[in-house]
């Protein structure tokens, strides 16, 4: 009985895994410069960290397949606005737009700002992150094909064994690579990549934050929301930890909407924003039982003599401009898992 039920465990498992979509995306058909595409009826978005990364059609011959030489893949090649686009430490992420997914494995092609290869050599980081927490982070620091000769001058970076480790079962969001050393130019070519079950509960439109009369004024859309229970509203000083300082209740019908929504939210309360950074963002009130409560606090550490917001100017109210400050969206489903939105720099009001 054990035997026949081990086999039926074994049957059962092989034929999850065999029934997994896997896809290769060669990016034919996407057109020249585009920031985005769709493989498998999912579409991703091509982000820019540094350098400016996006669809490469204008040299054919130079991408590569896994077999053969092709047309089309992503790079930071060109030059923006009369800055180059191929930099030290550039970095992209390819971010899924809907399902969630796992990587097998994908090639890069890494030179110098010219795409030579030869004597050139750096890293390059790979970090798969869902809802902007990493799941995994790998560095490559050798082992790289420095000639065309060889698969068209293409590196495979195989997430089945790198570094010695298996990162291609691990679900994510957001795929992304930082190069390294002298490395300046980076291309992508046949990512191969498996469809997710899982569909993301909220997919963010535009995200905005500003200063607008001595508040902060926050506004987001969702374009789609699936099991939606509430928003959060987070703040930063450094775009890296991050505070809530709101909550907001989705307008999708038990959650759930298919149209895309409107959100905004106004802090309200007269608080300067010059004390973001004194009393820790977390202090603006967003709802009246909490105002008394932050206003105390606020004024209790004003009191020690850090500075004084009575009589400032409206210059010194609002964000310096030696000052950063950032937010983010996350998405509260109704099982309390969250999904994040980009972060943006607030705005300053002129």
């Amino acid at each position: 009985m054990k035997k026949y039920l081990l086999l039926a465990i074994g049957g059962l498992l092989a034929a999850t895994f065999s029934s997994a979509q896997t896809s290769t995306v060669h990016f034919v058909g996407e057109a020249d410069g585009n920031s985005s595409f769709t493989n498998n009826g999912v579409g991703f978005n091509i982000i820019s960290h540094r350098g400016g990364f996006s669809i490469q059609a204008s040299y054919p011959g130079t991408g590569w397949t896994g077999a053969a030489v092709d047309d089309v893949y992503i790079d930071n090649s060109g030059t923006t606005n009369g800055v180059d686009n191929a930099v030290l430490n550039a970095s992209l992420s390819i971010k899924t737009t809907s399902n969630l997914f796992r990587v097998a494995r994908f090639w890069v092609y890494l030179g110098d700002k010219s795409a030579n290869q030869g004597t050139v050599t750096g890293t390059l980081n790979v970090t798969g992150k869902a809802n902007g927490v990493n799941r995994f982070s790998q560095t490559k620091t050798s082992g790289f094909t420095n000639s065309t000769a060889t698969n068209n001058g293409y590196t495979l970076i195989d997430l089945t064994n790198l570094n010695g480790q298996n990162f291609s079962s691990f679900i994510i969001d957001e795929l992304q690579l930082t190069i390294g050393g002298n490395y300046q130019y980076l291309a992508v070519d046949a990512m191969s990549w498996i469809k997710d079950a899982a569909v993301l509960p909220v997919t963010f439109g535009s995200v905005n934050a500003a200063v607008k009369n001595n508040n902060l004024s926050i506004s987001w859309t969702t374009e789609k929301e699936t099991a939606n229970d509430h928003f959060e509203i987070e703040a930063s000083t450094d775009g890296q930890q991050f505070t809530k300082i709101a909550t907001v209740a989705s307008k999708a019908t038990n959650g759930n909407s298919d149209t895309a929504l409107n959100y905004d939210w106004t802090s309200n309360s007269g608080l300067p924003i010059a004390a973001f950074s004194l009393i820790g963002l977390a202090l603006i009130p967003f709802s009246n039982s909490g105002r008394r409560k932050a206003w105390t606090l606020a004024l209790a550490v004003l009191s020690v003599g850090a500075f004084t917001i009575a009589g400032c100017s409206k210059s010194g109210d609002a964000i310096s401009n030696n000052s950063s400050y950032y937010i983010r969206i996350a998405q509260v489903d109704q099982d309390g898992t969250k999904t994040y939105s980009k972060v943006v720099r607030v705005q300053q009001d002129q």
